[in-house]
């Protein structure tokens, strides 16, 4: 175990820890085998972001509520690489690909928009 992780591990009762360097998702489960006394629930990191943008874009095209949408998950880490999938995901218990009833928005723009969120904020926040 690294002195890192002993130190954190011995800290534990409110700590809450998001990981941010890539490979995110990876460095979080390190940090979750070498810090165990650390809840589950309290370690997450920047593929947060990218769940959340997901889950709202399906909420969106649903008209529900985010709460509504479950199980949607992200693989790959905090970069355009990550795939977004919503195969075993639900709105209000019925699945995704039946609630919204469009494979090719569900395959291909739903996909783009949540790996490229980042990349096209970045892009309307710079100055010209």
């Amino acid at each position: 175990m690294s002195f890192l992780s002993f130190c954190v591990d011995s800290h534990t009762l409110f700590l809450q820890v998001v990981v941010v360097a890539n490979p995110a998702n990876t460095n979080a489960l390190i940090l979750k085998e070498n810090a165990p006394k650390i809840p589950n629930e309290n370690i997450t990191c920047l593929t947060r972001l990218d769940h959340n943008r997901a889950l709202g874009q399906v909420a969106e095209k649903a008209k529900v509520a985010v709460t509504d949408v479950k199980n949607v998950i992200i693989w790959g880490n905090h970069s355009s690489s990550q795939y977004p999938d919503v195969n075993h995901g639900t709105v209000k218990g019925k699945p995704i690909r039946e609630v919204i009833g469009d494979d090719e928005y569900l395959n291909n723009e739903f996909i783009q928009v949540v790996q490229q969120r980042g990349a096209a904020i970045i892009k309307v926040s710079l100055p010209v």
